[in-house]
């Protein structure tokens, strides 16, 4: 009777799980590049009106810079609509619920938070931009005093959120952080929000992309 002999037991290949798991995490790489922007015009100008007073003087020094700025604020946000598109149509194809649902959770996050919060505060605080000056005129429909909180900043932290969140490798968080990085920062260089307008709106979307994150979790 020949001997017998064991055979190692075959793995299967390791594959990276979803960043779903560690959503803290993906938070904090999306959120580093913002925050270090808003710590660095604070720690190096000063006041919020210091840097809203140095890049009234950078714009006109700079409008090739501005231009690209400009362009990038006003398309940055709608761009993202189509990678959510995309995610749809593959799952609707391929017929993964988890994708599905992962776009329809950012679309009722992005009502209840992109659209129904963050107009509600921006009417009731009444914050005026910084090319507007002068006091907080609460439950203004006038857009001059609808700074607070920075619309952009929020939208683009709940569009991100979930996709750094679900990704499978740090490379996507990586890059969607300077994407909301370089949105937040184009806010303050534009003159359109004073820095905690953004800082507020960064909260905001953060919450709103963990309740995006929430609800396809719960609906998949």
């Amino acid at each position: 009777m020949p001997p017998m002999t064991s055979k190692p037991l075959a793995c299967p290949p390791l594959t990276p799980a979803p960043l779903a798991a560690r959503p803290l995490a993906a938070w904090a790489v999306l959120s580093l590049p913002l925050l270090l922007a808003m710590g660095a015009c604070y720690g190096l100008l000063g006041t919020e009106d210091a840097i809203i007073a140095h890049f009234d003087a950078w714009r006109p020094e700079h409008p090739e810079v501005v231009a690209a700025l400009k362009l990038y604020t006003n398309w940055g946000n709608p761009a993202l609509y189509l990678v959510y598109a995309g995610i749809l149509l593959k799952g609707l194809k391929a017929r993964r619920r988890e994708l599905t649902m992962l776009v329809l959770g950012y679309l009722a996050a992005q009502l209840i938070v992109s659209v129904a919060i963050e107009r509600i505060l921006k009417i009731s605080i009444g914050r005026p931009r910084p090319d507007v000056g002068g006091p907080f005129v609460p439950w203004s429909l006038d857009s001059g005093h609808h700074s607070l909180p920075s619309g952009h900043t929020t939208e683009i932290m709940v569009q991100t959120l979930p996709l750094a969140a679900r990704a499978r490798t740090w490379l996507v968080p990586l890059c969607l952080s300077l994407v909301a990085g370089l949105m937040a920062a184009s806010r303050i260089a534009l003159g359109w929000h004073h820095p905690s307008d953004v800082l507020a709106g960064w909260l905001l979307g953060s919450l709103g992309g963990y309740l995006a994150l929430r609800l396809a979790r719960r609906w998949t």
